[in-house]
């Protein structure tokens, strides 16, 4: 199976595919949103690591741009449900670190703010992954520890209803809560991250 391509980036498509040209042969390859936005402009040189899935109709390529976010991607498929579709879609809306991290707390709340992921999946993700993966130590890890994590996911949801989207609501909330004299309750960090929203480029 092919493990990795090398060549120059022909085509990048935002709706999530990428075709990288090694000389002779042009490969599609399905990517991250996360993955998506590290690519270098087209025509310059790049390396991706990838994960060959072979079906009855198809063969497609996923790529990744580190090694962390390819071992997510081989973990996530193996829970029952979750296709390499709805696996690109969490790490696109979550990073790895991110992602990890939430399993790690058995946060399926978190998870469920990924778009297309319902919470029965994501408890399913957190049950059938949660002694697989160690913390991220990135990220969650700053997130400071006398916020409830209930409250930070109750949080981007709400921003989500409003029409903010998952990923940047993340996002803000985790700026607020790194910076001194932070809001401590959940209407003082809505207020906070609508201020915050607003002056950013959606």
């Amino acid at each position: 199976m092919i493990a990795l391509i090398s060549g120059r980036l022909a085509v990048k498509d935002p709706a999530g595919t990428v075709v990288v040209d090694t000389g002779n042969v042009g490969y599609r390859i399905f990517v991250s949103l996360n993955t998506l936005m590290r690519l270098p402009e087209v025509g310059e040189d790049l390396i991706l690591h990838t994960v060959t899935v072979v079906r009855d109709d198809a063969m497609h390529l996923f790529g990744f741009g580190d090694t962390q976010e390819k071992d997510l991607f081989n973990l996530l498929v193996q829970v029952k449900g979750i296709g390499p579709k709805v696996a690109l879609s969490l790490l696109g809306g979550l990073k790895p670190a991110d992602l990890k991290n939430a399993i790690y707390r058995e946060d399926a709340g978190w998870i469920s703010t990924v778009p297309g992921v319902g919470k029965k999946t994501a408890e399913r993700i957190v049950l059938e992954l949660k002694d697989k993966v160690q913390p991220g130590g990135e990220d969650l890890a700053a997130v400071v520890v006398g916020v409830e994590e209930q409250m930070i996911s109750d949080v981007v949801s709400a921003l989500a209803n409003l029409g903010y989207p998952a990923s940047l609501s993340r996002k803000t909330v985790q700026d607020i809560l790194n910076k001194d004299g932070r809001p401590e309750d959940f209407t003082g960090i809505i207020r906070e991250s609508l201020k915050m929203l607003s002056g950013r480029k959606m």
